[in-house]
């Protein structure tokens, strides 16, 4: 299996989008297996990116950033054929701890902010593998499961 080439341009910010479509485009030409035009700042940008660039294109979803944050499904009938959301769940993370941490510090229920135990042994299974090579060692790992 060989790598996955991805070209990104920052053209858009820098120089304007004519330039920033002919950058995609002649990241194309040279092969690249996928492009990605850095903050298009409407749904028309981004609908024009996927018309006049061919071939697999990523779309970068910053929630607060220049780029409007569209469901996967939308973004699929645009032209888009990967989706990233780079921060979304780091953040829901940190505002679901504080909202918690805000809990244990007036004394409040937390109940309605946790998953239940078994919610949670399903989404989170530790291993513990133990190995005799030449003495034994052991080796924790953590393997997350995205459920449905």
């Amino acid at each position: 299996m060989a790598p996955l080439i991805l070209a990104r341009t920052d053209a858009l910010k820098t120089d304007d989008f004519e330039e920033a479509i002919r950058r995609c485009q002649a990241f194309r030409d040279v092969g690249c297996d996928m492009t990605f035009l850095e903050a298009p700042e409407s749904i028309e940008q981004m609908e024009e990116y996927c018309r006049r660039v061919d071939g697999p294109k990523l779309a970068n979803m910053l929630e607060q950033g220049s780029t409007p944050v569209l469901p996967p499904q939308e973004l699929k009938k645009i032209g888009y054929t990967m989706a990233a959301y780079p921060l979304t769940l780091l953040s829901a993370s940190i505002k679901s701890m504080k909202e918690a941490l805000q809990c244990i510090r007036t004394g409040a229920p937390t109940d309605d902010l946790i998953c239940s135990c078994k919610s949670l042994g399903d989404s989170v299974m530790v291993w513990y593998c133990l190995q005799d090579s030449e003495g034994v060692f052991a080796s924790h790992m953590l393997r997350l499961r995205l459920n449905g």
